[in-house]
């Protein structure tokens, strides 16, 4: 299976972690994975909400871990408890954007940057993901009506005022998906030096380079 071998690919990648030592960690470095959840219990999720999970990172999670220390503050589990601090969104409803249409919080009337707040239009339709920090985060779309947005990683960033917004790998020009997500954490861990840090955010809003 196509998918198996890339995440075996990915985490074997990951044991060259404990050549590092980054000196601007959030969590547990090198990662400490949670067990994978069965199957059935992601059915029975599935079923509950109205979807389905995004196929690479449904796989991750019933072969691979439910969650972990790593990216950042670490990779929220499905449905296990989250900091006090985060919130889950109402998956079973429709993520109101599309990588065509992101949300560019500087273009909104002062009216409807009101709403969005209010209502919590927004949260709707992904899965937390990470935080880096500072209310900076990547959710993963899994209920959308855009094919082109399903499965594709973006970065929240409500709390700076800056927006939602899919992320663009810097090589392939292409919207991200989860296994692109994990894979771009763990290559950038290896390549930076110990006293450098990244964020997602970098990758962020650059919808003029999706074909």
């Amino acid at each position: 299976m196509e998918i198996d071998r890339r995440i075996y690919f990915i985490m074997d990648k990951m044991k060259q972690f404990s050549k590092k030592k980054p000196e601007f960690i959030c969590g547990e470095f090198p990662p400490k994975w949670n067990p994978p959840l069965k199957e059935q219990v992601v059915k029975q999720y599935e079923k509950e909400n109205g979807i389905l999970l995004p196929q690479d990172y449904r796989r991750f999670i019933i072969t691979v871990a439910d969650g972990g220390t790593q990216p950042f503050y670490g990779l929220y589990p499905l449905m296990g408890k989250l900091p006090s601090y985060e919130k889950r969104a109402a998956v079973y409803k429709k993520f109101p954007y599309i990588i065509r249409t992101p949300l560019n919080i500087a273009k909104l009337s002062e009216e409807a940057y009101h709403a969005l707040f209010e209502t919590q239009e927004a949260d709707a339709g992904y899965i937390l993901l990470c935080q880096e920090g500072c209310g900076m985060r990547s959710i993963l779309i899994v209920n959308t009506e855009d094919k082109e947005t399903y499965g594709t990683v973006w970065f929240y960033d409500l709390c700076n005022d800056a927006g939602i917004y899919p992320l663009v790998h810097p090589i392939t020009h292409q919207t991200m998906s989860f296994l692109d997500w994990l894979e771009y954490y763990v290559d950038k861990t290896l390549e930076l030096e110990d006293s450098d840090f990244f964020s997602y955010g970098e990758l962020a809003g650059r919808i003029d380079e999706v074909n």
